[in-house]
């Protein structure tokens, strides 16, 4: 047989027909399809930035990615369509509605196709709307840790931080019906906010904890009225209390160590510490007094104001006073008048007198408080005048609770107790050795109670109240 070599004409025209028909298969294949645009990536913040008055259609070919920050196990949110996706801690988050239900969980991390999608503002908080699932796509795990506020900051800053994740320190809880409800209020000091359970929550119609260390939510806007949606009741962290009700005294016989007066005041829970010249002092109550408190019950009185006698609390082997976050006093005024003796159980022959007036009920007051020693490091601060080192400053913890106006009456005031540098910061305390305090925090109960009656002279045996406590609650 004749061989055909590969310069021969009819091997070159074999190989061009092969060509060709290649050429044209492909072109047949990618006739009528267009390329798919590289999608870029953009921020949450971005992308709220497009927001106007009215619906906006996206119109970058692009992606947004973050981590889910809403629990849809807990059934908080508002159904199974909608998410709340965060692009980090302390960024952006937004609200995320599906066209169908979703089985992402907590803290995945998403990949969102918005190209030719709708942004859109719905009663105050922004929502990327009527999402197709199919544009959705699961990248992997992340973790957003929460934004460490107040009520007050989150007022503030509400229309910032909508749609993310925050947690409030030390607050309450508050409904109507002491449970988880729709009207449930958190209440940070003084300020207020409202919280959002929705009503096919797992925990709605669960008992609330009296008192929280913390909570975690998402930030909503209802309107203009900003709204705290918890995760779950994992992140509502109740406080864990020891209670002080001054029944087991370490000492109430003489003995020569308690002349000492940092021993006298001692409980089997606390190291409490008095003066027994100038008080506080542990007694049974005065004959005045009988009618309101308990027979036989010793109690520790604070005779005269804050500048002459304070009950300190000290850290201890038994108590350590570190992240002490609440404290809940009971108190009441002294029914006593006229020439009153108050002395240390545990001292005999030792006196504070006093000579009391009648209490004006509804114009005197009567008033607690909590001061903290924070030790002078001496370094210069300009236009101030600086302590040497090692002296203490004295600041005061305002009471959440207002001065009582009669004697004769247990109440129970609270005061939240600064347990981060971030907390003495928002009290004023900007200098001075903090960290030493916060590693071994102290404190002093004092009396404020004061006289508004006209006529009442600033010489201490007219302004005397003597009160005395019946318990303290100590939250961690």
């Amino acid at each position: 047989m004749k061989k055909i070599h590969a310069g021969h004409p009819l091997t070159t025209l074999i190989l061009l027909f092969f060509i060709c028909s290649m050429i044209s298969c492909k072109k047949d294949k990618t006739k009528g399809q267009e390329t798919k645009p590289f999608s870029k990536q953009v921020s949450i913040t971005y992308l709220k930035d497009l927001i106007t008055e009215l619906p906006v259609k996206i119109k970058d070919h692009s992606v947004i990615r973050g981590v889910v920050i809403s629990d849809a196990s807990s059934k908080n949110v508002e159904n199974n369509k909608t998410l709340f996706l965060q692009e980090g801690t302390n960024q952006k988050g937004i609200k995320v509605q599906l066209q169908k239900d979703h089985n992402f969980a907590l803290n995945d991390s998403l990949e969102i196709e918005i190209f030719d999608q709708t942004i859109t503002r719905l009663n105050g908080a922004v929502v990327l709307q009527d999402l197709p699932n199919n544009l959705v796509k699961n990248v992997g795990v992340g973790k957003i840790f929460p934004r460490e506020t107040s009520v007050r900051a989150l007022e503030a800053n509400k229309k910032d931080w909508e749609g993310s994740l925050i947690r409030i320190g030390i607050c309450q809880l508050i409904s109507d019906n002491g449970k988880y409800s729709d009207n449930m209020k958190i209440k940070d000091g003084k300020a207020i906010l409202n919280s959002r359970i929705m009503k096919d929550a797992s925990f709605i119609g669960q008992e609330l904890p009296k008192d929280v260390s913390s909570i975690v939510g998402i930030v909503h806007l209802e309107g203009n009225e900003v709204q705290l949606i918890p995760r779950n009741t994992l992140e509502i962290r109740p406080l864990k209390y020891v209670i002080d009700e001054f029944t087991k005294w370490t000492n109430t016989t003489w003995n020569h160590s308690s002349i000492l007066p940092r021993f006298t005041l001692q409980t089997e829970y606390a190291n409490w510490n008095g003066n027994i010249y100038e008080g506080p002092v542990k007694q049974l109550a005065t004959a005045a007094d009988g009618s309101f408190t308990k027979l036989g019950k010793i109690y520790p009185y604070l005779p005269k104001d804050s500048t002459r006698g304070y009950m300190q609390l000290f850290p201890s082997e038994k108590l350590n006073l570190k992240g002490l976050k609440f404290l809940n006093i009971t108190f009441a005024g002294s029914k006593s008048v006229g020439y009153t003796l108050f002395s240390e159980i545990s001292i005999p022959d030792e006196y504070i007198r006093v000579a009391l007036l009648p209490f004006n009920t509804g114009v005197d007051e009567l008033s607690i408080g909590i001061r903290i020693p924070i030790e002078s490091t001496g370094e210069p601060i300009p236009g101030k005048v600086v302590k040497p080192k090692g002296a203490v400053d004295f600041y005061k913890i305002v009471s959440l609770t207002a001065p009582v106006g009669e004697v004769g009456k247990f109440t129970a005031v609270k005061f939240i107790i600064p347990s981060t540098l971030e907390d003495l910061v928002a009290m004023g305390i900007t200098s001075g050795d903090r960290e030493k305090w916060l590693n071994n925090p102290q404190l002093e109960i004092i009396n404020l109670s004061s006289r508004k009656t006209s006529g009442i002279t600033d010489f201490r045996q007219d302004r005397y109240v003597p009160i005395l406590l019946d318990q303290v609650q100590m939250g961690f």
